[in-house]
């Protein structure tokens, strides 16, 4: 809503947000979460509020002067008003990036939350639109799941990615049986199955098959069909080959620079 500048120090304003952030509701230990006194976060509500923070992050990426990259989309970073709206917070590491030019490239820029961070960060040190669809991507699949990033294994031996959880759901054709046990199987199968589908797709290992925030908006409502999603998981290699059938208007990804001299900051 603004800023504040005190004691030399840049706030941003917020609206005041009464449930809190999005995490504290999917990851509740009461298997029946109240939220506002009286409402759920059921199967609808989830829909809704990933919807909301598509569309938040489609127009950073494609509606700004200046395309924005906010590099730690994460549930704790969204925010729900009284009516379960969506708002996108914390702007703390965002970025804007011209177009054009070749894309910064340095290890001093690599920041993040584990877990949310796409592989090729740690090898070419730079944010681009399809991290942040990496990171929306693994939010998906929480929401979806109502399990954090790492999930413990049955035997209790190990922990696995919540990608790689979800993705042998998949592999067996049983996808849906990912979804949160805490929803009592009362949700829209079809929604569910494009969710995660959708939820992979956006963690895909090579960015560039990766779908763009608006194709990804665009199919959470409904307008375009999910995109297809192999049965295995296919291995992380680098440098990634763009496919031939890759459209740079469509993912407005690898080519544009961060400039550091429009950089937004906050706390």
């Amino acid at each position: 809503m603004g800023w504040c500048y005190e004691n030399t120090e840049l706030l941003l304003v917020y609206e005041f947000m009464p449930n809190k952030s999005l995490d504290m509701l999917i990851f509740c230990d009461d298997p029946n979460p109240k939220v506002g006194g009286s409402m759920t976060l059921n199967w609808g509500r989830r829909h809704t509020i990933i919807c909301g923070v598509a569309q938040a992050i489609d127009y950073l990426h494609h509606e700004c002067s200046k395309r924005v990259l906010h590099r730690d989309i994460k549930t704790s970073n969204v925010l729900l008003d009284a009516e379960l709206n969506a708002r996108l917070g914390d702007f703390g590491l965002a970025r804007t990036f011209k177009l054009g030019e070749k894309t910064h490239h340095t290890s001093k820029d690599i920041s993040g939350t584990p877990g949310y961070m796409a592989p090729e960060i740690f090898l070419t040190g730079r944010s681009t639109t399809e991290t942040d669809v990496y990171a929306f991507g693994v939010l998906m699949l929480e929401v979806a799941c109502g399990k954090k990033l790492d999930i413990q294994t049955k035997d209790d031996e190990f922990r696995v990615s919540i990608i790689d959880w979800v993705w042998e759901f998949h592999k067996h054709g049983i996808l849906t049986d990912a979804i949160d046990p805490k929803l009592n199987n009362q949700y829209d199968k079809k929604q569910a199955e494009c969710m995660l589908a959708l939820g992979l797709a956006c963690c895909h290992p090579n960015p560039y098959i990766r779908p763009s925030m608006r194709i990804t908006s665009q199919v959470l409502s409904g307008e375009v069909v999910p995109p297809d999603v192999p049965l295995e998981k296919p291995a992380f290699m680098w440098p990634a080959n763009a496919p031939s059938t890759y459209r740079t208007l469509d993912h407005c990804s690898t080519g544009g620079i961060m400039s550091s001299s429009t950089d937004i900051s906050g706390r």
